[in-house]
């Protein structure tokens, strides 16, 4: 596979030599992009990196962690992207699980974690031991792990193309010429394909925050036209606000609490659309303009087969997409396990939180219980679980008590949808992309 004639070809092909592709602290054109491309490839050649090879990828954020990205792929080599904020062990763990030929690390000489530089050196190590790419996947991505075990997930190029073509039907994603601010990670699915990879395909000018702070994201939004990033970064501009004058926003990653996306839109005249999707399918559903608000999480994406089974949301996948695993697929139909109404009148799917073996009262919306408890004064988040009964588990100060928030509940819930158990700590686990942790057993050894 030259670099020529790689599957990516038409997507740098795009921007004019001269339009600006991406800002950080600087800037980048197109031009300056494809030079990059290529000569990142020629010096990972030198290093022996070729068709078929395993890499893994991971390091600082940053224009060459791109550069650096699409260039394997140039080479045909399967990439194995992981995410900053992963702790050695955990990282090690997933290095060994795809036991690749070369590990590439990238190092910056910022001191901030998950800070954004413009370039970082970059340091291949060959792995004696490593093994080729048996399948015809391009990226792999490991499952966030909210609800139980990561699981490393596939991607061929077909798949990735074919996303980039639903989400350009799509109405509110960026169009040509359009200022991009891309809060969220490359290393994850979403702000890879949904932010990086479309941008290139429509030529729209992407800009990074330097870091993952309010202030830096708030400087980050301030000349931007659309704005794509994760539940607690709404809440950072929420509260600390930005002169901006956006015409979309998009959450998606995670649950957007309610009073979040209320602030958002008092604030910025914008409500704020969701991006619903997976790791294993990518974009399933999107609302991307907040036209039906609330736990709406949209109509089916174009070419996205669902259904609703049992109150729980399924997606058709052609092909599996489990490297080292098993997962949750049957018939061709996997399980997001998140529990989903349809409304019948308009197709809209609405979340109704996540569901968990034993079974869940179909007529509990477990993220209405969320709102209700974060709209107490001293709790600060929320994550509901349903079993044979409902479990809360709230973040909030050690004095705040059990019993009055039994009662708040059931003040606004009723009886019967108000939580039978309440688990109080200072503060709720996440996994290193920030997402709140949705598994029982987790949850309860935290509590």
């Amino acid at each position: 596979m030259t670099e020529q004639s790689w599957w990516g070809t038409p997507l740098l092909d795009r921007g004019a030599d001269r339009a600006i592709w991406a800002r950080a602290r600087g800037e980048v054109t197109f031009g300056g992009l494809r030079e990059e491309v290529h000569r990142q490839a020629e010096l990972l050649r030198c290093h022996g990196i070729s068709r078929d090879d395993t890499v893994v990828l991971y390091g600082t954020p940053s224009f060459t962690q791109i550069w650096v990205l699409l260039a394997l792929w140039s080479l045909g080599a399967q990439v194995v992207l992981l995410e900053p904020g992963l702790g050695a062990d955990e990282r090690d763990a997933r290095i060994e699980a795809a036991r690749p030929r070369f590990l590439v690390e990238l190092r910056g000489w910022s001191r901030a974690q998950k800070a954004f530089v413009d370039e970082c050196e970059v340091f291949v190590r060959r792995r004696r031991a490593g093994r080729y790419a048996a399948t015809g996947h391009c990226l792999v991505h490991f499952s966030s792990g909210a609800t139980g075990q990561a699981k490393a997930v596939g991607r061929t190029p077909e798949s990735l193309l074919a996303e980039v073509g639903r989400l350009r039907l799509l109405d509110g994603m960026p169009r040509t010429g359009e200022r991009v601010t891309l809060l969220e990670s490359v290393t994850h699915s979403f702000g890879l394909i949904g932010g990086l990879l479309h941008a290139l395909a429509v030529a729209a000018t992407v800009r990074f925050p330097l870091e993952q702070t309010p202030q830096a994201v708030a400087e980050a939004v301030r000349d931007a036209q659309v704005l794509i990033g994760n539940p607690w970064h709404y809440g950072w501009l929420a509260a600390d606000g930005a002169s901006a004058r956006l015409k979309v926003a998009i959450s998606g990653g995670d649950t957007l609490p309610r009073e979040v996306a209320d602030a958002f839109q008092a604030r910025y005249g914008v409500r704020v659309g969701q991006a619903y999707g997976t790791t294993e399918t990518g974009i399933v559903a999107a609302d991307l303009r907040g036209h039906h608000g609330g736990s709406a999480i949209g109509r089916p994406a174009p070419g996205v087969p669902t259904r609703v089974r049992d109150g729980v949301l399924e997606v058709l996948v052609p092909d599996r997409p489990y490297l080292y695993e098993d997962g949750p697929i049957r018939g061709g139909w996997m399980s997001t396990h998140d529990l989903v109404g349809v409304d019948p009148a308009t197709g809209v799917l609405r979340l109704r939180g996540r569901a968990a073996a034993g079974g869940i009262r179909p007529a509990v919306d477990l993220l209405a219980i969320e709102d209700v408890l974060r709209a107490h004064t001293q709790v600060t988040d929320a994550v509901v679980l349903g079993l044979d009964l409902i479990e809360a588990h709230v973040q909030g100060p050690v004095g705040l008590d059990q019993q009055e928030l039994r009662s708040w509940c059931r003040r606004f819930l009723g009886e019967t949808a108000a939580p039978a158990r309440y688990h109080i700590v200072r503060e709720l686990p996440r996994t290193a992309r920030g997402k709140a942790v949705r598994d029982h057993s987790r949850l309860r050894q935290h509590a």
